[in-house]
Protein backbone atom coordinates (compact mmCIF):
# COMPACT_ATOMS: atom_id res chain seq x y z
CA UNK A 1 0.00 0.00 0.00
CA UNK A 2 2.69 2.48 0.84
CA UNK A 3 4.26 2.42 -2.58
CA UNK A 4 0.80 3.34 -4.05
CA UNK A 5 0.75 6.53 -1.65
CA UNK A 6 4.14 7.04 -3.10
CA UNK A 7 3.36 6.56 -6.73
CA UNK A 8 0.51 8.94 -6.16
CA UNK A 9 2.27 11.46 -4.29
CA UNK A 10 4.86 11.99 -7.06
CA UNK A 11 2.22 11.88 -9.57
CA UNK A 12 0.88 14.85 -7.95
CA UNK A 13 3.93 16.53 -7.93
CA UNK A 14 4.80 16.24 -11.85
CA UNK A 15 1.35 16.76 -12.34
CA UNK A 16 0.55 19.76 -10.87
CA UNK A 17 3.81 20.92 -9.59
CA UNK A 18 3.43 20.60 -5.71
CA UNK A 19 2.80 17.92 -2.96
CA UNK A 20 -0.61 16.94 -2.38
CA UNK A 21 -2.61 17.49 0.69
CA UNK A 22 -4.70 15.25 1.53
CA UNK A 23 -4.97 11.08 0.49
CA UNK A 24 -7.86 9.04 0.51
CA UNK A 25 -6.88 5.47 0.51
CA UNK A 26 -9.87 2.78 -0.09
CA UNK A 27 -9.06 -1.20 -1.11
CA UNK A 28 -11.05 -3.54 -3.40
CA UNK A 29 -13.33 -6.26 -2.17
CA UNK A 30 -13.86 -10.18 -2.78
CA UNK A 31 -17.61 -11.70 -2.72
CA UNK A 32 -16.91 -14.62 -0.48
CA UNK A 33 -20.88 -15.44 -1.06
CA UNK A 34 -23.94 -13.44 -1.06
CA UNK A 35 -23.83 -13.19 -5.52
CA UNK A 36 -26.63 -10.46 -6.95
CA UNK A 37 -28.12 -10.48 -3.18
CA UNK A 38 -27.84 -7.06 -1.95
CA UNK A 39 -30.18 -5.36 -4.28
CA UNK A 40 -32.38 -8.02 -3.42
CA UNK A 41 -32.35 -6.87 0.08
CA UNK A 42 -30.48 -10.39 1.20
CA UNK A 43 -27.53 -11.02 2.58
CA UNK A 44 -23.88 -11.20 1.93
CA UNK A 45 -20.43 -11.83 2.80
CA UNK A 46 -17.33 -10.59 1.66
CA UNK A 47 -13.72 -9.48 2.41
CA UNK A 48 -11.44 -6.05 1.66
CA UNK A 49 -8.48 -7.15 0.32
CA UNK A 50 -4.68 -5.81 0.10
CA UNK A 51 -5.34 -4.26 -3.71
CA UNK A 52 -6.37 -0.33 -3.11
CA UNK A 53 -6.94 2.73 -4.78
CA UNK A 54 -5.65 6.03 -3.61
CA UNK A 55 -6.27 9.19 -4.42
CA UNK A 56 -4.15 12.44 -3.49
CA UNK A 57 -5.80 15.85 -3.61
CA UNK A 58 -5.41 19.57 -3.31
CA UNK A 59 -7.64 22.71 -3.46
CA UNK A 60 -7.07 24.37 -7.06
CA UNK A 61 -6.33 27.65 -7.59
CA UNK A 62 -8.53 28.14 -10.47
CA UNK A 63 -12.08 27.45 -11.20
CA UNK A 64 -11.61 24.07 -12.60
CA UNK A 65 -11.06 20.94 -10.85
CA UNK A 66 -8.34 18.75 -12.79
CA UNK A 67 -8.39 14.69 -12.07
CA UNK A 68 -5.86 12.56 -13.36
CA UNK A 69 -5.68 8.92 -13.48
CA UNK A 70 -2.36 6.58 -13.63
CA UNK A 71 -3.54 3.60 -14.57
CA UNK A 72 -5.98 5.48 -17.79
CA UNK A 73 -3.20 7.79 -18.61
CA UNK A 74 -6.17 10.47 -19.27
CA UNK A 75 -6.94 13.64 -17.26
CA UNK A 76 -10.91 14.72 -16.54
CA UNK A 77 -11.56 18.51 -16.11
CA UNK A 78 -14.54 19.79 -14.76
CA UNK A 79 -16.34 22.63 -13.12
CA UNK A 80 -18.50 22.02 -10.25
CA UNK A 81 -21.48 23.84 -11.77
CA UNK A 82 -21.56 21.44 -14.75
CA UNK A 83 -21.22 17.74 -13.86
CA UNK A 84 -22.11 15.49 -16.62
CA UNK A 85 -21.39 11.99 -17.28
CA UNK A 86 -18.56 11.70 -20.11
CA UNK A 87 -18.74 9.55 -22.96
CA UNK A 88 -14.99 9.62 -23.54
CA UNK A 89 -13.80 9.83 -19.87
CA UNK A 90 -15.79 7.06 -18.18
CA UNK A 91 -13.96 6.36 -15.26
CA UNK A 92 -14.38 10.34 -14.41
CA UNK A 93 -18.03 9.81 -13.77
CA UNK A 94 -17.33 7.78 -10.63
CA UNK A 95 -15.68 10.86 -9.39
CA UNK A 96 -18.28 13.18 -10.52
CA UNK A 97 -20.83 11.04 -8.67
CA UNK A 98 -18.88 11.36 -5.46
CA UNK A 99 -18.72 15.34 -5.66
CA UNK A 100 -22.81 15.23 -6.53
CA UNK A 101 -23.61 13.08 -3.35
CA UNK A 102 -21.11 15.09 -1.28
CA UNK A 103 -22.53 18.41 -2.29
CA UNK A 104 -26.14 17.15 -1.58
CA UNK A 105 -24.81 15.72 2.08
CA UNK A 106 -24.02 19.67 2.82
CA UNK A 107 -20.26 19.20 1.78
CA UNK A 108 -19.19 22.52 0.29
CA UNK A 109 -16.98 21.06 -2.18
CA UNK A 110 -14.22 23.52 -3.59
CA UNK A 111 -12.72 22.95 -7.36
CA UNK A 112 -9.96 20.79 -6.48
CA UNK A 113 -6.90 18.64 -8.20
CA UNK A 114 -6.25 15.04 -8.09
CA UNK A 115 -4.13 12.17 -9.12
CA UNK A 116 -5.43 8.39 -9.06
CA UNK A 117 -3.34 5.49 -8.38
CA UNK A 118 -4.30 1.65 -7.56
CA UNK A 119 -3.37 -1.54 -7.90
CA UNK A 120 -7.26 -2.85 -8.10
CA UNK A 121 -7.59 -5.55 -10.58
CA UNK A 122 -9.70 -3.44 -13.42
CA UNK A 123 -12.68 -5.61 -15.05
CA UNK A 124 -11.96 -8.75 -12.37
CA UNK A 125 -14.62 -8.11 -10.46
CA UNK A 126 -13.19 -7.18 -7.34
CA UNK A 127 -15.36 -3.59 -7.09
CA UNK A 128 -12.27 -1.14 -8.45
CA UNK A 129 -15.12 1.34 -9.32
CA UNK A 130 -16.79 1.37 -5.69
CA UNK A 131 -12.76 1.41 -4.42
CA UNK A 132 -12.44 4.65 -6.54
CA UNK A 133 -15.92 6.42 -5.26
CA UNK A 134 -14.66 5.32 -1.29
CA UNK A 135 -11.18 7.04 -2.03
CA UNK A 136 -12.80 10.30 -4.04
CA UNK A 137 -15.09 10.45 -0.67
CA UNK A 138 -12.65 10.20 1.99
CA UNK A 139 -9.83 12.10 0.45
CA UNK A 140 -12.51 15.26 -0.19
CA UNK A 141 -13.81 14.81 2.85
CA UNK A 142 -10.84 15.26 4.12
CA UNK A 143 -9.73 17.91 2.37
CA UNK A 144 -12.49 20.16 3.61
CA UNK A 145 -12.38 18.81 6.57
CA UNK A 146 -15.34 17.82 6.92
CA UNK A 147 -16.69 14.28 8.63
CA UNK A 148 -19.66 12.04 7.67
CA UNK A 149 -20.50 8.75 9.33
CA UNK A 150 -18.98 5.49 7.65
CA UNK A 151 -22.31 3.95 6.57
CA UNK A 152 -23.14 7.39 4.94
CA UNK A 153 -20.03 7.35 3.20
CA UNK A 154 -21.14 3.94 1.74
CA UNK A 155 -24.44 4.74 1.06
CA UNK A 156 -23.40 7.92 -0.76
CA UNK A 157 -20.46 6.30 -2.46
CA UNK A 158 -23.45 3.67 -3.98
CA UNK A 159 -26.30 6.78 -5.35
CA UNK A 160 -23.24 7.99 -7.36
CA UNK A 161 -22.58 4.65 -9.05
CA UNK A 162 -26.56 4.33 -9.38
CA UNK A 163 -28.09 7.58 -10.15
CA UNK A 164 -24.61 9.73 -11.54
CA UNK A 165 -22.94 6.58 -13.67
CA UNK A 166 -26.31 4.67 -14.04
CA UNK A 167 -25.22 1.19 -12.90
CA UNK A 168 -28.11 -0.30 -10.40
CA UNK A 169 -25.90 -2.67 -7.99
CA UNK A 170 -26.11 -2.94 -4.36
CA UNK A 171 -24.47 -1.98 -1.47
CA UNK A 172 -22.23 -4.55 -0.98
CA UNK A 173 -18.77 -2.97 -2.74
CA UNK A 174 -18.96 0.41 -1.04
CA UNK A 175 -19.64 -1.49 2.36
CA UNK A 176 -16.89 -3.71 2.06
CA UNK A 177 -14.28 -1.27 1.17
CA UNK A 178 -15.67 1.14 3.98
CA UNK A 179 -16.03 -1.64 6.18
CA UNK A 180 -13.26 -3.85 5.68
CA UNK A 181 -11.18 -5.72 8.91
CA UNK A 182 -7.37 -7.28 8.70
CA UNK A 183 -8.09 -11.29 8.71
CA UNK A 184 -11.94 -10.76 9.07
CA UNK A 185 -14.85 -12.08 7.00
CA UNK A 186 -17.77 -9.53 6.70
CA UNK A 187 -21.22 -10.30 6.78
CA UNK A 188 -24.07 -7.78 6.02
CA UNK A 189 -28.02 -7.95 5.93
CA UNK A 190 -28.56 -5.02 3.58
CA UNK A 191 -32.24 -4.49 4.86
CA UNK A 192 -31.27 -4.15 8.28
CA UNK A 193 -28.00 -3.02 8.05
CA UNK A 194 -27.00 -5.69 10.85
CA UNK A 195 -22.84 -6.31 10.11
CA UNK A 196 -20.21 -8.04 11.38
CA UNK A 197 -16.22 -9.06 11.08
CA UNK A 198 -15.85 -12.71 11.33
CA UNK A 199 -12.17 -13.41 11.90
CA UNK A 200 -10.43 -15.90 10.39
CA UNK A 201 -8.60 -18.78 11.71
CA UNK A 202 -5.28 -18.12 11.90
CA UNK A 203 -2.49 -18.82 8.74
CA UNK A 204 -4.76 -22.26 7.84
CA UNK A 205 -5.88 -21.07 4.43
CA UNK A 206 -5.90 -18.07 2.21
CA UNK A 207 -7.48 -16.59 -0.34
CA UNK A 208 -6.25 -16.67 -4.28
CA UNK A 209 -8.14 -14.10 -7.01
CA UNK A 210 -7.66 -15.87 -10.48
CA UNK A 211 -8.87 -12.94 -13.28
CA UNK A 212 -9.84 -14.93 -16.29
CA UNK A 213 -8.99 -12.08 -18.77
CA UNK A 214 -12.35 -12.17 -19.97
CA UNK A 215 -14.65 -9.35 -20.56
CA UNK A 216 -16.56 -7.73 -17.82
CA UNK A 217 -18.95 -4.48 -18.61
CA UNK A 218 -21.19 -3.75 -16.10
CA UNK A 219 -23.12 -0.19 -17.01
CA UNK A 220 -25.46 -1.73 -19.53
CA UNK A 221 -26.28 -5.53 -21.05
CA UNK A 222 -26.58 -8.19 -18.22
CA UNK A 223 -26.43 -6.87 -15.34
CA UNK A 224 -29.46 -4.43 -15.66
CA UNK A 225 -31.18 -6.96 -17.45
CA UNK A 226 -30.78 -9.24 -14.38
CA UNK A 227 -31.69 -6.43 -11.71
CA UNK A 228 -35.36 -6.07 -14.28
CA UNK A 229 -35.83 -9.48 -14.37
CA UNK A 230 -35.35 -10.13 -10.01
CA UNK A 231 -37.56 -7.02 -9.55
CA UNK A 232 -40.14 -8.23 -12.12
CA UNK A 233 -39.79 -11.87 -9.81
CA UNK A 234 -41.08 -10.40 -6.79
CA UNK A 235 -43.69 -8.74 -7.85
CA UNK A 236 -44.96 -11.87 -9.11
CA UNK A 237 -44.66 -13.22 -5.20
CA UNK A 238 -46.13 -9.98 -4.12
CA UNK A 239 -49.48 -10.93 -5.55
CA UNK A 240 -49.36 -14.27 -4.19
CA UNK A 241 -48.36 -13.81 -1.16
CA UNK A 242 -49.30 -9.88 -0.29
CA UNK A 243 -47.86 -6.58 -0.05
CA UNK A 244 -45.00 -7.89 2.24
CA UNK A 245 -43.26 -9.29 -0.70
CA UNK A 246 -41.03 -5.89 -1.76
CA UNK A 247 -38.26 -7.72 -2.97
CA UNK A 248 -36.92 -11.64 -3.07
CA UNK A 249 -35.39 -11.14 0.38
CA UNK A 250 -39.14 -11.57 1.73
CA UNK A 251 -39.78 -14.94 0.28
CA UNK A 252 -38.46 -18.06 2.05
CA UNK A 253 -37.18 -21.17 0.13
CA UNK A 254 -40.40 -23.17 1.26
CA UNK A 255 -42.65 -20.61 -0.20
CA UNK A 256 -40.38 -20.23 -3.68
CA UNK A 257 -40.83 -24.28 -3.48
CA UNK A 258 -44.16 -24.14 -2.93
CA UNK A 259 -44.78 -21.79 -6.12
CA UNK A 260 -41.82 -22.77 -8.04
CA UNK A 261 -43.75 -24.88 -10.64
CA UNK A 262 -45.88 -22.19 -11.87
CA UNK A 263 -43.37 -19.52 -11.96
CA UNK A 264 -42.59 -18.32 -16.15
CA UNK A 265 -38.91 -18.03 -17.51
CA UNK A 266 -35.99 -16.70 -16.96
CA UNK A 267 -38.04 -15.69 -13.55
CA UNK A 268 -38.14 -18.61 -11.68
CA UNK A 269 -34.25 -19.19 -12.25
CA UNK A 270 -33.51 -15.95 -11.40
CA UNK A 271 -35.71 -15.99 -7.91
CA UNK A 272 -34.36 -19.80 -7.33
CA UNK A 273 -30.36 -18.29 -7.61
CA UNK A 274 -31.36 -15.42 -5.59
CA UNK A 275 -33.27 -17.08 -2.61
CA UNK A 276 -31.00 -20.33 -2.35
CA UNK A 277 -28.00 -17.96 -2.35
CA UNK A 278 -29.38 -16.34 0.66
CA UNK A 279 -29.67 -19.38 2.51
CA UNK A 280 -25.92 -19.85 1.69
CA UNK A 281 -24.83 -16.91 3.31
CA UNK A 282 -26.86 -17.70 6.42
CA UNK A 283 -25.18 -21.12 6.76
CA UNK A 284 -21.90 -19.76 5.37
CA UNK A 285 -21.79 -17.35 8.32
CA UNK A 286 -22.81 -20.00 10.84
CA UNK A 287 -20.24 -21.83 9.31
CA UNK A 288 -17.13 -19.62 9.77
CA UNK A 289 -18.73 -18.74 13.59
CA UNK A 290 -18.46 -23.20 14.18
CA UNK A 291 -15.07 -22.56 12.08
CA UNK A 292 -16.13 -24.60 10.07
CA UNK A 293 -14.06 -23.99 6.86
CA UNK A 294 -14.37 -27.02 4.86
CA UNK A 295 -18.72 -26.23 4.78
CA UNK A 296 -17.95 -22.79 4.02
CA UNK A 297 -15.97 -24.28 1.12
CA UNK A 298 -18.86 -26.26 -0.15
CA UNK A 299 -21.07 -23.30 -0.26
CA UNK A 300 -18.84 -21.75 -2.26
CA UNK A 301 -19.16 -24.44 -5.11
CA UNK A 302 -22.47 -24.79 -4.81
CA UNK A 303 -23.13 -20.76 -4.94
CA UNK A 304 -21.18 -20.90 -8.57
CA UNK A 305 -23.04 -23.98 -9.70
CA UNK A 306 -26.04 -21.35 -8.96
CA UNK A 307 -24.99 -18.50 -11.03
CA UNK A 308 -23.85 -20.50 -13.60
CA UNK A 309 -26.92 -22.46 -13.80
CA UNK A 310 -29.60 -20.42 -12.75
CA UNK A 311 -28.46 -17.10 -12.95
CA UNK A 312 -26.35 -17.29 -16.16
CA UNK A 313 -23.99 -15.08 -15.31
CA UNK A 314 -20.82 -17.04 -15.71
CA UNK A 315 -18.75 -17.75 -18.59
CA UNK A 316 -16.76 -21.11 -19.92
CA UNK A 317 -13.92 -19.66 -18.74
CA UNK A 318 -15.48 -18.70 -15.26
CA UNK A 319 -16.52 -22.34 -15.14
CA UNK A 320 -13.27 -24.20 -16.22
CA UNK A 321 -11.06 -22.11 -13.44
CA UNK A 322 -13.65 -23.55 -10.74
CA UNK A 323 -13.14 -27.29 -12.17
CA UNK A 324 -9.51 -26.49 -11.63
CA UNK A 325 -9.81 -24.97 -8.73
CA UNK A 326 -11.88 -28.58 -7.60
CA UNK A 327 -9.14 -30.65 -9.20
CA UNK A 328 -6.60 -28.95 -7.64
CA UNK A 329 -7.35 -29.11 -4.21
CA UNK A 330 -9.28 -26.03 -3.46
CA UNK A 331 -11.18 -25.74 -0.36
CA UNK A 332 -14.53 -23.87 -2.18
CA UNK A 333 -14.20 -21.60 -5.66
CA UNK A 334 -16.66 -19.61 -7.06
CA UNK A 335 -17.12 -16.69 -9.78
CA UNK A 336 -16.53 -13.24 -7.42
CA UNK A 337 -18.30 -10.16 -8.38
CA UNK A 338 -20.76 -9.51 -11.06
CA UNK A 339 -19.63 -12.24 -13.68
CA UNK A 340 -19.97 -12.49 -17.71
CA UNK A 341 -16.16 -12.46 -17.20
CA UNK A 342 -13.91 -11.43 -14.31
CA UNK A 343 -12.03 -13.39 -11.65
CA UNK A 344 -12.77 -16.20 -9.49
CA UNK A 345 -12.00 -16.44 -5.62
CA UNK A 346 -10.44 -19.85 -4.13
CA UNK A 347 -10.12 -20.72 -0.94
CA UNK A 348 -6.59 -22.93 -0.47
CA UNK A 349 -4.79 -24.28 2.36
CA UNK A 350 -2.31 -22.15 3.06
CA UNK A 351 0.83 -24.71 2.62
CA UNK A 352 -0.94 -25.53 -1.03
CA UNK A 353 -1.42 -21.96 -2.18
CA UNK A 354 1.76 -21.54 -4.23
CA UNK A 355 1.51 -25.13 -5.96
CA UNK A 356 -2.36 -24.40 -6.82
CA UNK A 357 -1.83 -21.17 -8.09
CA UNK A 358 0.54 -22.49 -10.76
CA UNK A 359 -0.89 -25.34 -11.41
CA UNK A 360 -4.09 -23.99 -12.32
CA UNK A 361 -3.00 -21.16 -14.31
CA UNK A 362 -0.89 -23.47 -16.12
CA UNK A 363 -3.55 -25.69 -17.23
CA UNK A 364 -5.83 -22.88 -17.77
CA UNK A 365 -3.31 -21.16 -20.31
CA UNK A 366 -2.94 -24.35 -21.89
CA UNK A 367 -6.70 -24.92 -22.34
CA UNK A 368 -7.47 -21.62 -23.76
CA UNK A 369 -4.66 -20.05 -24.78
CA UNK A 370 -5.02 -17.17 -22.51
CA UNK A 371 -2.64 -16.17 -19.77
CA UNK A 372 -4.54 -15.39 -16.51
CA UNK A 373 -4.46 -12.97 -13.66
CA UNK A 374 -3.14 -14.74 -10.64
CA UNK A 375 -2.86 -12.20 -7.57
CA UNK A 376 -2.96 -13.91 -3.69
CA UNK A 377 -5.05 -11.48 -1.33
CA UNK A 378 -4.65 -10.66 2.25
CA UNK A 379 -7.45 -9.27 4.02
CA UNK A 380 -7.18 -6.00 4.86
CA UNK A 381 -8.48 -3.02 6.58
CA UNK A 382 -11.16 -0.81 5.11
CA UNK A 383 -10.88 2.87 3.55
CA UNK A 384 -9.35 5.58 5.55
CA UNK A 385 -7.89 8.98 5.06
CA UNK A 386 -5.21 11.04 6.30
CA UNK A 387 -2.82 14.40 5.50
CA UNK A 388 0.38 15.19 3.93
Amino acid sequence: MQEIIEQARNLFRERYGRKPVVYGVAPGRVEVLGNHTDYNGGYVMSAAIDRVTVVAAAKSSSAQCRVFAQQKGAESVFTLDALRQSPRDRWADYVKGVVVELQKAGVPIEPFEAVVAGNVPIGAGVSSSASLEVATAMALLELHGADLPRWEIAKLCRRAENEFVGMPCGILDQFSSVFGEENSILFLDTRTEEHEAMSLPADSFGLILIHSMAQHTLVSGDYATRYRECMEAAAWFRERLGEHVQLLRDVSWEEFLQWEAQMPEPLRRRARHVISENRRVLDGREALHRGEVTRLGDLMFASHESSRVDYENSTPELDLLVGLAREHGAIGARLTGAGWGGATINLVEESRMEEFARRVAEEYSRRTGIQPGVHRCHIAPGARAFRE
